[in-house]
């Protein structure tokens, strides 16, 4: 039976996996939250031109 050593992680390569975690989440929810915005811009402006047409 082979034994095998654990591969432990050091410190700063936990830090650095957090670190690009946090990055990527951050580009993500920012992508999604400019999509959202421009979304309901739009329906804000579709509707007030809707409104102002009908007036």
């Amino acid at each position: 039976m082979k034994k095998s050593t654990p591969e432990y992680i050091t410190k700063d390569e936990v830090n650095e996996m957090i670190e690009d975690a946090i990055r990527r989440h951050n580009r993500r929810s920012t992508i999604i939250s400019s999509i959202l915005g421009w979304i309901l811009i739009g329906g804000y402006s579709f509707g007030l031109f809707q409104a102002v047409q009908n007036v």
